[in-house]
C-alpha cells in the first residue's frame, strides 16, 4: 500500500500512460523519493508525457493516490530510434523495478540515459550504462564487477546466483569476454566490435529477472 504523503514536490518522470474512465488516466511514474509507483491524474493531465523531468507531488491512501503537481522542469526531444531506445528504457524500469521499491536512483539513471541518446554517442552504449544501472538496484551482483579480478583477454560465464566463472572457451555457451565486461562495469565505451556481445550478454541477465516477462519494445531495436 502506499503511504499518504505530504503535499511536497519530487522530481520524476512519467513512464507510461493509460485511460481511466472518461476524463482521467493512470501513470506510471519514476520518481526520486519514492520510486516506481502508479497515481491517477484526473482531468488535465494531458501534458504529462514521457522524456519530461517534472515536478511531482500526490496525495492519498491505497495503491492509486491522486496526483495534485505535474510541472515542467526539462524536456528531451527525442525521436526516431532514439525516441525507441528510451521507450525501452521506461519499459524496463516497469518490468524490472517493484513499484514502491526503495529506487530513488531511478530519476538519475534516466536523466544520464535521455540526455545520452540526445547526444552524439552511440546509443547503444547508453543502453547498456543503464541496463546495468537498472539490474544494480536489484540484487544483481553486479556491484561487484567494478574492480573484477579478471583478464580483459579471456573469456567468462556469468551469473547473478553464482557469480563470475572460471574462464572459458569463447565459444562457450554464455561466455563473454573480460575486456566486454570491464567495459560494462566501468562505463566506457565498448569497443566496436564488442557491440553485439555486449547487448546479448546484458539481454540474459536483464531475463534472469523478468521471470518469462516479455520486453515488446525490444522487437523494435
Amino acid at each position: 500500500m502506499t503511504a499518504q504523503r505530504p503535499e511536497t514536490l519530487t522530481p520524476g518522470f512519467v513512464l507510461h500512460a493509460r485511460p481511466f474512465r472518461e476524463t482521467s488516466r493512470v501513470l506510471e511514474l519514476a520518481t526520486r523519493d519514492a520510486g516506481r509507483l502508479a497515481v491517477l491524474a484526473r482531468g488535465r493531465s494531458g501534458g504529462l508525457r514521457p522524456f519530461v523531468l517534472l515536478d511531482l507531488a500526490w496525495r492519498g491512501r491505497g495503491e492509486l493516490p491522486s496526483l495534485t503537481t505535474g510541472e515542467e522542469r526539462r524536456a528531451y526531444p527525442l525521436s526516431g530510434r532514439r525516441m525507441i531506445c528510451a521507450l525501452y528504457l521506461n519499459e524496463l524500469v516497469l518490468k524490472l523495478i517493484p513499484r514502491d521499491a526503495p529506487a530513488g536512483e531511478l530519476v538519475t539513471i534516466l536523466e544520464q540515459a535521455y540526455g545520452g541518446l540526445l547526444g552524439d554517442g552511440r546509443s547503444e552504449d547508453t543502453l547498456r550504462a543503464a541496463e546495468w544501472s537498472l539490474l544494480s538496484l536489484l540484487d544483481s551482483g553486479l556491484e561487484h564487477l567494478g574492480g573484477g579480478d579478471f583478464s580483459e583477454d579471456r573469456h567468462y560465464r556469468y551469473r547473478p546466483e553464482e557469480g563470475l566463472s572460471e574462464t572459458l572457451d569463447e565459444r562457450a555457451s554464455g561466455a563473454v569476454s573480460g575486456a566486454v565486461l570491464r567495459a560494462l562495469a566501468t562505463g566506457s565505451g565498448l569497443p566496436d566490435n564488442a557491440h553485439r556481445a555486449a547487448r546479448d550478454f546484458m539481454r540474459r541477465l536483464i531475463d534472469d529477472h523478468l521471470e518469462g516477462r516479455e520486453v515488446l519494445t525490444r522487437r523494435l531495436l
